[in-house]
């Protein structure tokens, strides 16, 4: 072969391989683990940062606590955003505990039906107050959701817990499954008992109040002192497949731009 032929060839080979490299590179995927709670910020988010890395994001969104539970069986994905508490998920060892990165935290929100007076919130007495006024209170089964988890914390704080029980109208966890109307009083969502206005107060996520803010009004978050806000932190498995980029993706998540989409969203941004 003359010199000049092996040179070219030589030259094409390194081309192709060159551009084997950087193909694959650009092909690299993410896989990520997400409450579908935040679905409509992420899915921007996510887009944001494609587009600023060459990196792809397959994200697979599951209720709240399965954010948990999924995580705690041994099947996180590459990141994970994991909503408090988790304490399964970290013995799993499926994750790498000191990957830890905060990501955001879900406020607890109060809302009424279109056009109803808003009670005085800013204490955690103007809301006991409030509370025990109201004929009818809405919220979903804490056993089920994270968005039940503040309201039930709330009223064991404020000690109206049994006060209120009659006088509750909570969302079973059958009803988030689609479960029928008619199968159970609990498979109304508080979403729909303050569109028909048959509650008073409903105590539900604010990022899930301002998704339908157009069906009722907001009044306002708890205060801290009676409603801790759930923090939801993102971890990198312990095989993932480009740790590298998990780590960027986290980052990202984390950063300014992608934290002002979360607040807008209605998530308390991370301290």
């Amino acid at each position: 072969m003359k010199p000049i032929t092996m040179l070219l060839s030589a030259t094409f080979t390194a081309a192709l391989l060159f551009a084997g490299v950087t193909a694959a590179h650009a092909q690299t995927e993410i896989t990520l683990l997400a409450p579908r709670l935040i679905q409509r910020p992420l899915d921007m988010i996510v887009a944001n940062f494609q587009s600023k890395t060459s990196y792809k994001v397959k994200v697979t969104y599951v209720s709240g606590t399965a954010t948990r539970t999924t995580v705690a069986k041994g099947q996180p994905l590459d990141v994970s955003l994991i909503i408090a508490p988790f304490p399964g998920a970290i013995a799993s060892g499926t994750i790498v505990p000191s990957s830890a990165t905060p990501i955001a935290n879900f406020l607890i929100g109060v809302a009424v039906p279109k056009g109803r007076p808003r009670p005085d919130i800013s204490t955690p007495g103007a809301v006991k107050k409030a509370l025990l006024a109201a004929k009818w209170i809405g919220y979903e089964d804490p056993d089920f959701t994270v968005s039940g988890q503040g309201p039930w914390e709330a009223l064991n704080k404020l000690g109206i817990a049994d006060q209120v029980a009659t006088k509750s109208r909570v969302m079973l966890g059958p009803g988030g499954a689609g479960v029928a109307k008619t199968a159970s009083e609990g498979a109304t969502t508080t979403y729909e008992h303050l569109e028909k206005g048959d509650i008073d107060l409903g105590l539900l996520l604010l990022s899930d109040e301002i998704l339908n803010k157009d069906k009722f009004d907001i009044v306002g978050v708890l205060p801290r002192k009676i409603c801790t806000p759930t923090p939801m932190v993102g971890f990198i498995s312990t095989h993932a497949s480009d740790p590298a980029g998990a780590k960027a993706l986290l980052q990202f998540l984390a950063a300014p731009d992608s934290q002002a989409i979360l607040k807008d969203a209605g998530l308390e941004p991370h301290s």
